[in-house]
């Protein structure tokens, strides 16, 4: 029962999605292109662990500084003072955080690249100080922390690719990566303000200030609907640039994201009611699934 409540409170399935990612990233797409790496299966596994602990302590985290909201919100979820106390609750952050920082340092300081030992104290700061203030602060919060669903893309080019090769196939793969970690920042942000309407009523009882509460539900929905354009021309873009030669992607991102994104984006100015809002959220977690599963296609088109 602990077991599976632990799993509930760091959001098992996101820290999949990630490993997911990362994997493909590393023996899928890296490999295509025949690029040449840096760090081997040992330290991807160090970084893959850190970036998972770091990403765990931050829902902890959250949900302890979301406690009292979140009883008003969906009080039947409510892991922290449920399953756990808050005291245990805060030291589960602070070892999955600490243990998360350590991997973090012990791998920079391997390579040799101390400084980058900075990336996981940042982003570890960043999140406690996003559950902390930042999440009540219109807007700010959802970019910070759709900034680092972005950078968790990012980050395995910074440790595993050498940059001072400028061949055509690491660059296509960094521009690749950079397109996919610009769609899961707009992705995540959209849903991020959708979850925001979703919890109004628990948010406004904790004084916070978050988008809707500031503007309202209605102009909420239009930005968010308004911000759904930023994907949606990524993607056109991406269809249009690409659709010679990467034939099967195009087509695939033109049905599976593109679409089904264009339907949210008209979607948002019409719901209404916690549940539709709910359904489109996790929408929009399988669009950014589905947008990750693109990179299995390129292989099609390299023959």
């Amino acid at each position: 029962m602990k077991l599976a409540a632990f799993l509930r409170l760091v959001r098992w399935k996101n820290l999949l999605l990630i490993i997911y990612l990362q994997i493909l990233l590393k023996f899928y797409l890296f490999s295509v292109f025949e690029l040449k790496t840096n760090i081997n299966e040992f330290q991807f596994v160090i970084l893959l662990l850190s970036l998972i602990l770091i990403t765990s302590a931050g829902y902890i985290v959250n949900d302890i500084f979301d406690l009292k909201s979140d009883l008003i919100n969906k009080p039947q979820k409510v892991i922290v003072a449920n399953q756990f106390s808050v005291e245990n609750a805060q030291r589960l952050y602070l070892i999955t955080n600490t243990l998360g920082i350590v991997l973090g340092i012990g791998l920079s300081l391997s390579i040799q690249k101390p400084t980058f030992a900075f990336i996981f104290i940042g982003a570890s700061l960043l999140l406690y100080f996003y559950s902390k203030k930042l999440k009540s602060i219109p807007l700010i919060g959802n970019i910070s922390v759709s900034l680092l669903v972005a950078f968790s893309i990012i980050i395995l080019c910074l440790f595993d690719l050498n940059f001072a090769i400028q061949n055509e196939a690491q660059q296509l793969v960094i521009y690749i990566i950079l397109l996919l970690s610009g769609f899961a920042f707009f992705i995540n942000l959209v849903r991020e303000i959708v979850k925001d309407i979703e919890d109004i009523k628990g948010d406004y009882n904790m004084k916070m200030n978050t988008l809707p509460i500031l503007l309202g539900v209605s102009r909420t929905k239009k930005i968010a609907a308004f911000l759904c354009l930023f994907p949606l021309v990524l993607l056109l873009i991406i269809v249009v640039k690409y659709a010679s030669i990467y034939k099967y992607t195009a087509l695939y991102l033109l049905l599976f994201t593109l679409v089904p994104l264009l339907y949210v984006a008209i979607k948002l100015l019409s719901v209404k009611t916690k549940k539709d809002f709910k359904k489109l959220s996790v929408f929009l977690k399988i669009i950014m699934f589905l947008g990750i599963n693109a990179l299995l296609l390129f292989s099609l088109n390299l023959n």
